[in-house]
């Protein structure tokens, strides 16, 4: 991104967003605010997020979720 490359970054975003990965699907977010994804491509990203997300549900990662919250926006 720093180089100049919004799209190719926002690619990877994509994929590492669709395997699960929640600050990358905040950067995609981002890059559709930004002009670098098109609204198709976030609402796939958001769609296959979700289901990757599912998949990793289990109930003791929901507990260690509510013990330690996540929030992509504090780095």
């Amino acid at each position: 991104m720093k180089l100049g490359n919004g799209h190719i970054s926002m690619k990877h975003f994509m994929v590492a967003a669709k395997a699960g990965y929640a600050t990358s699907l905040y950067e995609v977010k981002r890059g559709l605010v930004n002009g670098l994804v098109t609204k198709a491509d976030y609402e796939e990203t958001i769609r296959l997020y979700e289901e990757s997300s599912s998949e990793l549900k289990s109930e003791q990662r929901d507990k260690a979720a509510a013990k330690y919250p996540y929030d992509p926006m504090k780095r």
